[in-house]
C-alpha cells in the first residue's frame, strides 16, 4: 500500500460512523456512504465483508481495484469523505464493472 493512500485513509469507528450518517448511493455492486470531509483533503474507507467473500485474496483483489479507483477519481472526491461496501450474493466484481460504477457516482455527486 503506497504511502500516499494510508494519509487518505478513513479509521476509526467514529469517522466511520459520521461517514455512514450522510448521504448513500448504491450501485449494482457497492454501496457508497459519503459526507462533505472533516479534515482538509477527502478520505476512503473500503469495506469487504468475509460473508460476502469467503476467501481473503479476492476480499484483497477488490479492495486493490478499489484502491486504485479512487485514486483515479480522487479529484472528484477530494472534498468528500468515502466509505464503499461491496454487496455480497454476487460473484466478484472485475474491473471494468467497477469503473462504471465509479463514474456513476462522480456523476452523481457533481
Amino acid at each position: 500500500m503506497s504511502g500516499k493512500f494510508k494519509k487518505s485513509r478513513l479509521t476509526g469507528q467514529t469517522a466511520f460512523g459520521a461517514v455512514y450518517a450522510g448521504a448513500r448511493y448504491a450501485t449494482v455492486d457497492l454501496v457508497y456512504y459519503y459526507t462533505r470531509a472533516s479534515q482538509l483533503q477527502g478520505r476512503v474507507g473500503i469495506v469487504v465483508g468475509k460473508k460476502a467473500f469467503a476467501g481473503a485474496v479476492v476480499r484483497n483483489r477488490i479492495k486493490r481495484r478499489l484502491r486504485e479507483l479512487y485514486r483515479q477519481f480522487v479529484a472528484v472526491f477530494a472534498d468528500l469523505d468515502l466509505v464503499i461496501v461491496v454487496k455480497g450474493g454476487r460473484r466478484e466484481p472485475q474491473y471494468g464493472s467497477l469503473e462504471r460504477q465509479f463514474k456513476t457516482l462522480a456523476g452523481k455527486i457533481r
